[in-house]
């Protein structure tokens, strides 16, 4: 019960810092949940906010929507300062912003952008004003095993190491920043997070087998650390040594503390495998779904359609052409493309999970366990198939053992492993909103920093004109995301959503400056400007 108990107010609090955002003058419309289900092994987290949220406090009058807006600005300029070298003057700044800040998840977030910026005692202050830190506890840990160096660092050590974070980064003098280091050597001999900085410089300058160097000595002093092990395969990778990469990669997909990076080490991976494959066709699958794993839907159905042009019986390129088109919400589209590639190819997992989705979304529970069955006779570590086989069997009801043996598994769920709820919100979920809201929240509750989960939980509010958890949702994420074109992507869809489109093209639009390959934000401008304009984008 206990376990329930924290996972009940976990979610609780994410959502209460959405809706404490904004004036009580606000209307909460959050959809209600599916009933039908009894079981009390598969409790509804969306039925549980909905309760909650329809009883809590009511906020004060004060327009923190304004409030918001202003600590955004600051974060932004005092994040220029930092780029600039004025890390000292930053460090003050940011502790100052910290104080002002007063909702959890974003605290949250504000503290793993100061752990990757190497001011570690800021983001130790962010997480020690987190309210409700009890039930943050697993978020917190994981950011904690992901960052914080071995090496005791005094405030003095932060700032020194963060004029040469900016050096490296934004004043293209590694080089300088190696020789400064270099001079430290006997100081800083058994500090992990001085031989991770050396590392980074030498990455900048790429001079890889030095990096590989450094890195192995931050590794050897602090092996846990999952920001080197993460760093580490970037080495390897532009060191074209792949194999070792993805030796790094296997190993850290195994550990549920890698919550923080699960995704990204799906995208490298794909990197690597598009990097290292010597089969023009497996390069050209392994970079498009690097696409897919990002997001980036349309991207990848455009790509999809150039490769079927020359290749028009590629079977793993038609079924990532269905799954974009199912992610995009085309569900008759998507399954004439995962029917064609099944003719052509009859055991691509990802093919069978696709025709089981359809069979599920047509209510044809019968063959969607079918198809499920099998993908999972093929794969029974699969969270995304477990996860879509319960759901399938707990609408067929022809197996209760069965479902029970697969819900004990869903119960024993590895963190890392959280992504299998976003894969199946994108997937099973695309015409039922209430499961798909469910399975969004349930992938936030393990981790709330995830942008792809967020970016499809406000565009699901928007859908439905909840306006208030949507803009709360950009709200809590806006404080950090200064240069991020979703983020911007995002608020045009908000601003669309509210009929105002001068302010929906102006934020299309800063999307495509920092993203010019995410076509959908390109496909919503167009749909937005004059005809006469459109020649200009």
């Amino acid at each position: 019960m206990k376990a329930k108990k924290n996972i009940i107010l976990i979610l609780f609090l994410l959502f209460f810092t959405v809706s404490s955002a904004y004036s009580d003058s606000d209307s909460l419309l959050v959809p209600s949940s599916n009933t039908q289900n009894n079981n009390t092994s598969y409790f509804n987290l969306a039925n549980i906010v909905d309760t909650l949220l329809n009883n809590e406090t009511k906020v004060n009058k004060e327009n923190v929507t304004d409030k918001k807006v202003q600590m955004r600005k600051d974060f932004i300029n005092i994040t220029s300062k930092f780029n600039q070298g004025n890390a000292s003057v930053a460090y003050d700044e940011y502790k100052q912003l910290i104080d002002k800040i007063d909702d959890d998840t974003s605290l949250l977030t504000l503290s793993k952008v100061f752990y990757e910026i190497g001011f570690f005692s800021l983001g130790n202050k962010a997480i020690d004003k987190i309210v409700y830190k009890n039930y943050f506890y697993d978020n917190i840990s994981d950011l904690e095993k992901s960052y914080i160096p071995k090496a005791n660092l005094s405030q003095e050590d932060e700032i020194y190491f963060a004029k040469l974070y900016s050096s490296i980064y934004f004043d293209n003098s590694s080089l300088e920043a190696i020789n400064e280091l270099n001079t430290k050597k006997s100081q800083y001999q058994k500090n992990d997070y001085y031989h991770f900085m050396l590392s980074r410089a030498y990455f900048e300058i790429k001079k890889y087998n030095d990096a590989l160097n450094s890195i192995n000595k931050a590794i050897s002093i602090a092996n846990d650390n999952l920001q080197y092990q993460m760093f580490k395969i970037d080495i390897l990778t532009n060191a074209k040594k792949y194999s070792d990469a993805l030796k790094i990669i296997q190993k850290l997909e195994k550990m549920p503390s890698c919550v923080n990076f699960a995704q990204d080490l799906q995208i490298k991976k794909e990197c690597i495998l598009a990097q290292s494959s010597g089969n023009e066709k497996e390069r050209k699958y392994h970079a498009v779904k690097k696409a897919f794993l990002e997001g980036n839907y349309e991207k990848v159905k455009k790509d999809c359609q150039n490769i079927l042009n020359f290749d028009k019986d590629n079977a793993k390129i038609i079924t990532l052409y269905a799954k974009s088109e199912l992610a995009s919400g085309n569900v008759e589209r998507a399954n004439t493309f995962f029917v064609n590639s099944y003719k052509l190819e009859k055991n691509n997992e990802e093919t069978i999970i696709g025709i089981g989705d359809i069979k599920f979304m047509h209510r044809d529970y019968k063959n969607a366990v079918k198809m499920y069955k099998k993908a999972y006779s093929k794969d029974k570590n699969n969270y995304e198939i477990i996860i879509k086989l319960a759901n399938a069997q707990r609408e067929y009801a022809k197996n209760p053992k069965e479902l029970a043996k697969l819900e004990a598994k869903i119960d024993k769920m590895p963190k890392n492993a959280y992504l299998s709820y976003y894969k199946s919100a994108i997937s099973i979920a695309q015409k039922n909103d209430v499961l798909k809201e469910d399975f969004l929240k349930r992938a936030l509750l393990v981790n709330p920093l995830n942008e792809n989960a967020i970016g499809a939980l406000v565009e699901l509010y928007l859908k439905n004109k909840n306006i208030k958890p949507a803009k709360g949702l950009i709200a809590n994420t806006s404080l950090t995301l200064e240069k991020n074109y979703y983020y911007y992507y995002l608020c045009g869809l908000l601003n669309q959503a509210l009929n105002k489109n001068d302010e929906a093209i102006h934020y299309f639009k800063t999307s495509l400056n920092l993203n010019p390959s995410f076509e959908i934000a390109n496909i919503k401008l167009l749909k937005l400007i004059p005809d006469n304009f459109s020649e200009e984008i």
